[in-house]
């Protein structure tokens, strides 16, 4: 009980109004980013993008399993092309195994 008594006698910081109204001003931005997002996602193109991004996701998956390392290159490449589109846009796209280390000769 003594150790509870001693955290109530601290006092709690009280928020400015200017922080409060940062907080807020935060919270509404997310709001809106995440309107914008869902307006976004509305459109045709913008859904037929992100389900390309995750065939491409599943071919270099199986090009991996097949140790098909120039496929698994050429599909990466495609998909840093999708990827800087759809960050200028605003889409947000995950990061995704994109391949490592020196890329095949293609002799």
């Amino acid at each position: 009980m003594a150790k509870k008594a001693a955290k109530s006698k601290e006092k709690q910081k009280r928020r400015t109004a200017e922080e409060r109204i940062a907080e807020l001003e935060a919270q509404i931005r997310d709001v809106k980013d995440r309107a914008k997002l869902r307006e976004l996602k509305k459109s045709v193109s913008v859904r037929r993008t992100l389900s390309i991004v995750k065939a491409i996701d599943q071919g270099m998956a199986e090009a991996l399993e097949e140790d098909n390392s120039p496929l698994r290159h050429a599909l990466a490449d495609a998909r840093r092309a999708i990827q800087g589109y759809a960050e200028r846009s605003g889409v947000p796209i995950s990061k995704g195994k994109m391949p490592r280390g020196r890329r095949p000769s293609m002799d």
